[in-house]
């Protein structure tokens, strides 16, 4: 399983819940991650999944081109083209917000773009509750079974899910494991499960590697230095 620091930017700034990491410019944090060893990174436009404006898509798009690890882009991002644009901007991959959900034909074109797309199952309560993306997508979305979703997306040619559940991210809340084993259930092995928001502690880290997610982004925890990057690594093993 692959430990994937978080870098969270609204304003321009690392922007965490309880304001966490707002005195540290967003090169000077994903240089940190590098340099105790990630070997990949989530940039997350957080202005963009709120608001819908790519204010910080030059500055993250520095620091992907500039790092010497692959790194994704996430927030808010539900079109082909905003992909497109990233990727040749320098971000390895995207992470798709579930508000792709709206539209079933999207996830086929999603799908033809292979690894470089992960397509986001964010829950609540057992039901899609997508953090951005175009407005009326994000509205035929909103409510649909997790379960329902995730299969259709595997039967669209999805291969790859990054689960979060909407309650515990930010806050420390754990993993969302239920959640993950009912997907898998439906989807079957073709399908790769990564995660994120909610990690606290290195036994989150070492039940998700034994659960067999691919990778687990972490942000918080690892910015508060509730543990190492290297302790996360190591509980992979």
């Amino acid at each position: 399983m692959v430990i994937v620091p978080s870098v969270d930017v609204r304003g321009g700034r690392v922007a965490y819940r309880g304001g966490s990491g707002a005195d540290i410019a967003p090169r000077d944090l994903a240089a940190r991650y590098v340099g105790e060893g990630a070997d990949e990174l989530h940039l997350v436009d957080l202005d963009a999944a709120e608001r819908g404006e790519r204010a910080n898509a030059e500055l993250l798009a520095a620091i992907a081109r500039s790092t010497s690890v692959p790194a994704r882009l996430a927030g808010g991002i539900s079109a082909i083209a905003t992909a497109e644009d990233a990727i040749a901007a320098g971000f390895a991959g995207v992470l798709f917000s579930s508000a792709v959900f709206g539209d079933d034909a999207l996830l086929r074109r999603i799908a033809r773009l292979g690894h470089r797309a992960i397509v986001e199952i964010e829950a609540r309560n057992g039901s899609l509750a997508p953090r951005g993306g175009d407005a009326d997508l994000v509205r035929r979305a909103e409510g649909r079974d997790a379960v329902e979703a995730a299969e259709i997306a595997m039967l669209r040619g999805i291969r790859a899910l990054y689960v979060v559940d909407t309650t515990a991210d930010g806050r420390l809340g754990g993993p969302p494991l239920v959640l993950m084993e009912r997907l898998r259930a439906k989807t079957g092995p073709e399908v790769a499960f990564h995660t994120g928001g909610g990690v606290r502690d290195v036994d989150d880290v070492r039940a998700l590697a034994r659960w067999g997610a691919a990778s687990v982004v972490i942000g918080r925890a690892l910015l508060e230095r509730r543990f190492t990057l290297a302790e996360a690594k190591a509980a992979c093993g």
